[in-house]
């Protein structure tokens, strides 16, 4: 009882001389009454956070703003849920933007003439193409015995890979040129899936799996081949050199192929309708998204 009766004029008085400290330790003039305010905030802050009798708010709820939100919180149970399933479709929407944006990489990283970058880059393109498992190729209309056939196949490439990692780590030729020369073998023989389908079945097992399947012109620069040769922002780009397009990374791998300024044919859909034109080979200088559509 006497040490408490000690302990709390003590924390008091050094509450009082913080307190000085921090509102008078500094004459005031003209420009200083933003400063004194802030001196004072401080001053109230370190008083709370020192004070052994000050209340403190136990629920990290309250602090959040929707927890605060009186429109929010004088809504019925299912008004406020429906409100968060809201910001979480926005959030969604967010993020398939941030997708998107990953079109606007540059046209030079995929012309590098260092052998190991263009088979890192070759494997960094593959790996989301082969990202799908028994489920979804039968959600896509896949025939049963396929689609365990195609799986299994998968697995042996995806298990020679972590061996061939394993036994790079372990023998130290981990990302040198011997071992990108191995997973390049590796991924040669890995299963394509488009191959495999061919384009139509393709087209038809991205769509009924619910993934995008087409490339959407997001926008197009002035004076650009893509401009000059008529095409749009909104247009949906069907094939290039007579080849379907699926994903906006074949377009740009596509646009490199061939000789520098050769014309060939790129089909669009706008307004539901079919057009062809013709531009040359190289940038076409659009910023690409990605939808999905019907076959």
């Amino acid at each position: 009882m006497q040490k408490n009766s000690l302990i709390i004029p003590v924390v008091f008085l050094l509450i009082g001389f913080i307190s000085a400290y921090f509102i008078f330790g500094s004459p005031l003039n003209s420009n200083d009454s933003v400063s004194t305010k802030n001196n004072e905030k401080q001053a109230t802050e370190l008083f709370s956070s020192i004070n052994p009798f000050a209340e403190k708010n136990k629920n990290p709820a309250l602090n959040n703003p929707a927890f605060n939100n009186p429109a929010i919180n004088n809504q019925s149970e299912p008004n406020r849920l429906d409100y968060f399933a809201d910001e979480i479709s926005q959030i969604k929407q967010q993020l398939k933007a941030i997708e998107q944006t990953l079109a606007l990489m540059p046209d030079t990283a995929a012309g590098s003439t260092n052998p190991a970058s263009k088979s890192r880059n070759r494997f960094s393109t593959l790996l989301p193409r082969r990202l799908y498992n028994l489920e979804n190729l039968l959600k896509g209309g896949i025939a049963p015995t396929i689609a365990e056939d195609i799986v299994r196949r998968k697995s042996s490439a995806e298990l020679k890979r972590l061996e061939l990692q394993d036994r790079a780590k372990r023998d130290n030729y981990l990302n040198t040129q011997r071992y990108y020369d191995e997973l390049d073998n590796i991924n040669q023989q890995d299963v394509n899936l488009r191959e495999e389908l061919g384009d139509e079945s393709y087209d038809e097992y991205l769509y009924a799996s619910k993934q995008n399947n087409r490339i959407k012109i997001a926008s197009v620069m002035l004076g650009s081949a893509a401009e000059q040769s008529g095409i749009q922002k909104g247009d949906v780009v069907l094939s290039y050199d007579n080849k379907r397009m699926f994903s906006w990374q074949e377009l740009k791998d596509a646009t490199t192929e061939g000789q520098l300024g050769e014309f060939v044919a790129i089909n669009i859909v706008r307004d539901g309708e079919i057009y062809s034109f013709t531009v040359p080979r190289g940038p076409l200088g659009t910023q690409l998204g990605t939808t999905r559509l019907a076959p």
